[in-house]
């Protein structure tokens, strides 16, 4: 199933900008937190295939930690911003590639990182069952996804103006996963659920590993 091309265009169009107006939505302090999570679940010896990996902004945090990197978004304008960000890196590789269906054989990585995609993306059980595809037995689900659970109504209220002000009314299938959801639809695609924990204070985020058995 081919993700939706609108979905791809909407995000491109927001790249020249797209790490300033986050950082303006959620702040600077949830982000690093999720910096923080993220250097932890990952080996030197790791192959990793990203799905929607944007302007590379999370990409970064992990280029130097892994043996290899396969960054991938569907948006051309990301993709630049990407190469132009991780070209230091001689691991990494940042090519096209649709989350929905991304042409990887089957059992190809040790892990998958997704970093606030899920949330946006207008099948996330899809995009879960096409990581589990290639992942290796054992391999491991990374993801970072930005939430408003468990903030207060009028901080809620705030992060929903922010977004309004940079991307416009988000679109119908816009998700907001708590824990215990995340979690859910993450077994649902196959996966044993390994951690899975709210990050930030005044703006939160999951943050769930999961491992592929069998």
């Amino acid at each position: 199933m081919p993700g939706s091309e609108n979905e791809y265009k909407y995000w491109g169009r927001c790249s020249s900008t797209h790490d300033s107006d986050v950082a303006y939505i959620v702040g600077h302090r949830v982000q690093q937190e999720i910096k923080d999570w993220l250097i932890n679940q990952f080996r030197d010896t790791d192959v990793v295939l990203e799905f929607g990996c944007g302007t590379g902004f999370y990409s970064e945090v992990i280029a130097d930690r892994v043996k290899r990197l396969t960054a991938t978004d569907l948006a051309q304008e990301m993709i630049e911003q990407a190469e132009e960000r991780l070209s230091q890196y001689s691991n990494v590789d940042v090519q096209m590639g649709d989350s929905y269906d991304t042409l990887f054989k089957d059992s190809l990585s040790d892990a998958v990182l997704m970093t606030n995609l899920l949330h946006i993306v207008k099948d996330p059980i899809v995009v879960l069952r096409e990581s589990h595809r290639v992942l290796k037995s054992d391999g491991r689900i990374v993801i970072a996804d930005y939430t408003g659970y468990g903030m207060p109504f009028l901080r809620k209220m705030g992060l929903g103006i922010r977004y309004m002000r940079k991307f416009g009314k988000p679109a119908p299938y816009n998700k907001s996963f708590n824990p215990d959801e995340l979690a859910g639809i993450v077994r649902q695609a196959g996966f044993v659920v390994e951690e899975s924990r709210l990050v930030g204070t005044e703006t939160k985020a999951v943050c769930l590993r999961g491992k592929k058995v069998g």
